[in-house]
């Protein structure tokens, strides 16, 4: 507009058109001003200056140039006189300028540009290079124009008749259009920012730093049933009036912390609220933004599990109350039967054979369930974090034969020889009860599953750092499906032994547990045919020390 309405007027001398062209050069100029006052204020990173006061002082000079244009056929408030000369064999306009004309369009202006210049400076210092060298383009645009304007009316004319303050008007354009284009001012990071805004489940309202709305997302449209955009720029209590909540927590919000979180209700649904504080390279708060996630599935989620969690608690309330029951209960009544038993059985065996058999069936009986018991007691108390890991040093010969007197009964009674090889030197780092019990129990399956007059061997390999212990016997052996399930939680296993004896495998999962806790590991194998061997090993020193 500035420039094609001066050109118009210079090229074709119209009387009747002149005082229009001016009139129109003038609101060109304005709106121009006005322009670039705000691209500059844009891509300074000052956008929260233009504030209401700050928009009634950017209007004033175009309401002012409206004026004298409008008044100036009365009043002559735009020029004061104009008339035609001959400059160079060419007829051109000569304009004598109002002092409110000139005041409008050059002091105004002035001070704007100051003020834009002083924003620009400051971009340039704390500024990375690109932007420096956007800002720097802006500002030299600015004192193109104006030092231009300074020398025409200083008389410095190179054209005679053509205001080249004008001309520079445009080239002020060009090289705000050049730093906008080949410097990315529109940078596409905030474009690409705001499409994925739009698209977010979660509500997302962004409030300026007098926390009125000025953007939301689709999701935020939706949750507080706003119709159009016709609240930008509005309070946020205008926003929310549906979330009185919101307002009351907005209102006693602290500006000292930059995030806050809060859990608002609405309509029985849950939401979790950021406020996310925008602050200015000065930390200056220059806006808001609040995130709205639902989290009323996770908030069902959480009742749930403290429902299920109060379950559990009973649930392992109720287990320990019954492990309780079978361990003082039920072990104390089995303990005096099966000791009553074998008092029993050896007087039978003085008196007659058939009642000895009997009583020897009800102590093997005792005996069987009396081991099951055992075991369940020590893997209950294993699970439940209550059996202590105590180790020490122990001579491995020693442990053996503490645990084989308690078989020395039961292998005479089937012709079992139990044969031991170990070495005398061989010293192990073990709890020894957790051992005892290994023991005990692949002692009582070999002998369960040897055949009469039978041989079970223990002895010891040195294997480096461990002792590898082998129980072997040369009784019924186990089946690849057998040994397949060993040593698995959950897996049934129905086996009988050569005597009638039963066999569920329980024992076995606490071998393995025990032998795991000393640091070993624990293994079996069999030709199904010839008998069984089960091979575990135990450190020879502590861990710490076989590091070292």
């Amino acid at each position: 507009m500035w420039t094609g309405f001066y050109g118009l007027d210079f090229v074709y001398i119209n009387s009747d058109l002149h005082r229009t062209f001016v009139a129109l050069l003038y609101i060109g100029v304005s709106l121009a001003n006005l322009g670039m006052v705000l691209v500059s204020l844009e891509f300074t990173q000052n956008k929260h200056l233009l504030t209401k006061k700050f928009w009634v002082l950017l209007t004033i000079q175009p309401l002012l140039t409206l004026a004298v244009c409008v008044l100036d056929p009365i009043f002559r408030t735009l020029t004061l006189d104009t008339y035609l000369v001959n400059i160079n064999g060419r007829i051109q306009w000569i304009q004598v300028t109002n002092t409110g004309g000139f005041v409008v369009s050059y002091f105004l202006s002035f001070f704007w540009s100051v003020f834009v210049g002083y924003l620009l400076i400051k971009g340039i210092f704390v500024s990375k290079s690109t932007e420096r060298r956007r800002y720097l383009l802006i500002l030299m645009s600015y004192l193109f124009i104006w030092i231009t304007a300074t020398l025409h009316k200083l008389g410095f004319r190179p054209l005679p008749g053509l205001n080249v303050t004008a001309v520079m008007s445009t080239m002020q354009v060009i090289l705000i259009f050049f730093a906008i284009g080949y410097y990315r001012m529109f940078d596409l990071v905030p474009l690409v920012r705001g499409e994925i805004v739009d698209e977010l489940d979660e509500a997302v309202v962004i409030l300026d730093f007098n926390n009125r709305i000025v953007d939301w997302n689709m999701a935020a449209e939706h949750l507080f049933c706003v119709a159009s955009k016709n609240s930008t720029l509005l309070s946020y209590k205008y926003f929310f009036a549906s979330a009185p909540g919101i307002i009351s927590k907005l209102d006693h919000l602290s500006d000292k912390r930059t995030l806050t979180k809060w859990i608002w209700e609405k309509d029985e649904k849950y939401w979790e609220v950021t406020a996310k504080q925008i602050r200015d390279a000065n930390r200056k708060k220059i806006g808001m933004v609040l995130v709205f996630r639902d989290s009323t599935e996770q908030r069902n989620l959480e009742k749930q599990m403290l429902n299920v969690n109060r379950e559990l608690l009973v649930a392992n309330g109720t287990k320990d109350r019954f492990l309780s029951i079978i361990s003082h209960d039920l072990r104390g009544p089995l303990a005096g039967i099966k000791m009553l038993l074998k008092v029993l059985n050896e007087d039978m065996k003085k008196k007659e054979d058939a009642l000895a058999g009997m009583t020897q069936s009800l102590v093997d009986a005792t005996e069987s369930v009396f081991s099951l018991l055992e075991n369940l007691l020590e893997w209950s108390k294993l699970q439940r974090g209550q059996e202590e890991f105590r180790p020490h040093y122990y001579r491995l010969d020693n442990i053996v034969r503490e645990c084989l007197e308690l078989f020395v009964l039961s292998a005479a009674n089937k012709g079992i020889t139990l044969e031991v090889d170990i070495p005398s030197h061989a010293m192990v780092f073990c709890d020894d009860r957790m051992i005892i019990t290994v023991i005990r129990n692949l002692v009582s399956n070999a002998l369960k599953f040897s055949h009469n007059n039978g041989k079970i061997l223990i002895n010891a390999l040195d294997v480096g750092g461990d002792w590898q212990v082998s129980v072997i016997d040369s009784g019924v052996g186990m089946s690849k499906a057998i040994l397949d399930k060993l040593f698995k939680v959950g897996e049934v296993i129905k086996s009988t032994g050569t005597g009638g004896e039963t066999g569920n495998g329980i024992g076995l999962l606490l071998c393995n547990e025990f032998v795991s806790v000393n640091g070993g590991i624990l293994f079996a194998d069999s030709d199904g045919v010839s008998g069984s061997r089960f091979v575990f090993t135990i450190p020879k020193k502590m861990k710490e020390e076989i590091i070292s």
